[in-house]
């Protein structure tokens, strides 16, 4: 819209000599008539005449508060006019809006030779930032964004969802781009899109498509803006961009009160269930037990249950965790343990308990499983280790007796040999004419030892080491690891009284009994890849087999050598 004013002086009286007065025109145009708030329009101030126009002063006026006027630039431009050389005088300042709505702007005020000139630029609308107004199909353009929740805990979801309403598709082959913020500090999950849906707004209906995310604060509490996001307009004249308001979040940190001493920092909704592979196992055999975990939330910060303590049984892992997807939504976590029982009869897993956070309720909660009974049966290719958890009182008996007859079988077969070789020498000296050596020569003679001496639980060790040395390769790679295990485990409940088999446990014992932490952690070690070894079906060369005796014997030496020291 341009403005323009032509001031002509009024004519002399008859007789007075009469001249033409200069024509000026004056002007002031504003583009675009249309803007958004965070968006400048430009503003156009000129000054013209036929004749030759000087000493001119700047344009007046004052559009606030509605709108703030920065000046840009001037300029002057001579051109030539009934053969005088006549100047245009040209203003230009930016227009930034500070606020939404329709404003009239005032007149411009020129002056030129102590005449005034007026000039209006006419009126400016000002949309919000997040909407936009097609003037040419008046279709309207909005954006959006929220949150389910404003104070969303410390690692617990929260949905934020960017929205698109219109009600008319841009006359445009391009499509409108949505640009959302990077989301720095949050753990981001897309979630599935949503069609696009009709609603109703103000008798008009709107098309609506709609982009949703999850997200998981990971810093500290605290409060948090999140950037606006923006929609890329591809618009016959240009591009317009539409930008939503920030939001800002506070986020809290897991309470403190009602937190169960067994939570290790799971945030959403769970459940824990448990099962096995079969309900018996035969003793020195591994029994695979699974635990899952599924629920909503946050599956970051889920972590693997810790077993309760089952006697006679060695527990090992979870080896391995898997993630699955149950339904929409909805995560969960696998865990594998390797239990090996060490000695027949029944045992049963404890109900294992889980604790989680449910940020929905702002409370703690535990799930857990139920109990699971196990039958340990023996081991038909290791006899010798059957050990009964709880023997009938006749069989003790029985090996009382058993026990008693055979030292009355060996009493008597000594007191025999013993009388067998007294009447041996004597038939011996009478017919050779030597005689019975008298008590000095007995007394001179080196007494022979009946008795042997008793094993200490190191030369157990190294006599089973041997004959694992020498029969190692008949075995397979469990049964030699399974061995092994047995002569270390056997060593410590000797010289220790280990009593639960349990790397923890082993390594618990060695500490308190003063062994040096480099001993503790080469024990640990060689009981960490012999229960690898036994659970996992990969092959142990001779070279292998042999380089863990070495290590075995060397880490029951070094003990020994810490025992030897100590007692002195």
């Amino acid at each position: 819209m341009i403005c323009a004013v032509f001031l002509v002086p009024p004519q002399r009286a008859a007789g007075q000599e009469t001249t033409q007065a200069p024509t000026v025109n004056v002007a002031a145009v504003v583009k675009p008539r249309y803007i958004q708030l965070g968006e400048k329009a430009r503003l156009d101030l000129t000054i013209s005449g036929d004749t030759h126009i000087k000493h001119i002063e700047a344009p007046r006026f004052n559009f606030l508060p509605d709108f703030l006027a920065v000046p840009l630039h001037s300029e002057t431009t001579p051109r030539l006019a009934a053969d005088k050389i006549a100047v245009s005088m040209a203003w230009v300042y930016e227009l930034i809006p500070q606020a939404v709505g329709d404003f009239t702007l005032s007149d411009v005020r020129f002056a030129y030779q102590g005449n005034t000139y007026f000039a209006n630029p006419g009126s400016v609308r000002v949309g919000r930032a997040d909407t936009y107004q097609d003037p040419s199909t008046s279709s309207i353009h909005k954006v959006e964004t929220e949150v389910d929740t404003a104070e969303p805990y410390l690692n617990a979801p929260f949905t934020y969802t960017f929205r698109y309403r219109y009600t008319a598709v841009l006359p445009t082959q391009e499509s409108p781009t949505p640009r959302l913020p990077e989301f720095r500090g949050f753990s981001v999950e897309k979630l599935q899109k949503v069609p696009t849906y009709t609603q109703q707004i103000r008798g008009r209906t709107f098309w609506v498509e709609e982009q949703t995310h999850k997200l998981y604060p990971m810093m500290k509490p605290g409060v948090i803006v999140l950037a606006p996001a923006e929609l890329l307009l591809p618009l016959p004249r240009g591009h317009k961009i539409l930008k939503t308001e920030p939001l800002t979040l506070t986020v809290q940190p897991i309470p403190e009160t009602g937190r169960p001493p067994h939570f290790k920092g799971a945030i959403g909704e769970y459940q824990i269930s448990a099962e096995v592979e079969r309900g018996w196992v035969e003793v020195g055999s591994a029994l695979t037990l699974t635990v899952r975990i599924s629920g909503r939330g946050n599956i970051q910060t889920v972590t693997g249950p810790e077993l309760p303590k089952i006697a006679g049984v060695m527990v090992s892992g979870p080896p391995h965790v898997k993630e699955h997807k149950e339904r929409i939504n909805a995560t969960g976590r696998v865990y594998t343990y390797a239990l090996t029982p060490v000695r027949t009869g029944t045992f049963r897993i404890p109900a294992i308990k889980f604790a989680y956070f449910n940020p929905s309720r702002a409370v703690y909660a535990t799930t857990e499983t139920l109990p699971i009974p196990v039958s340990v049966r023996p081991n038909p290719n290791d006899i010798a280790g059957i050990e009964d958890s709880d023997p009938p009182p006749w069989r003790i008996w029985l090996i009382l007796f058993t026990l008693l007859v055979l030292g009355l079988l060996g009493a008597g077969f000594l007191w025999y040999r013993a009388g067998f070789q007294r009447a041996t020498e004597a038939s011996v000296n009478r017919t050779t004419g030597i005689g019975i050596p008298d008590s000095g020569e007995r007394k001179r003679r080196k007494p022979q030892r009946t008795d042997a001496e008793p094993v200490t639980p190191a030369a157990q060790a190294h006599q089973a080491l041997t004959a694992l040395h020498q029969h190692g390769m008949e075995h397979t790679a469990t049964t030699f690891a399974n061995t092994l295990t047995q002569v270390l485990y056997e060593y410590l409940e000797n010289i220790f009284g280990l009593a639960q088999r349990h790397r923890d446990t082993a390594r618990e014992v060695c500490t308190q009994a003063g062994v040096a932490a480099s001993i503790c952690r080469e024990f640990v070690d060689l009981l960490t890849k012999c229960e690898y070894h036994r659970f996992a079906p990969v092959p142990l060369t001779a070279n292998e087999r042999q380089a863990l005796i070495k290590r075995t014997e060397s880490v029951i030496n070094n003990i020994e050598n810490f025992l030897i020291t100590d007692n002195r």
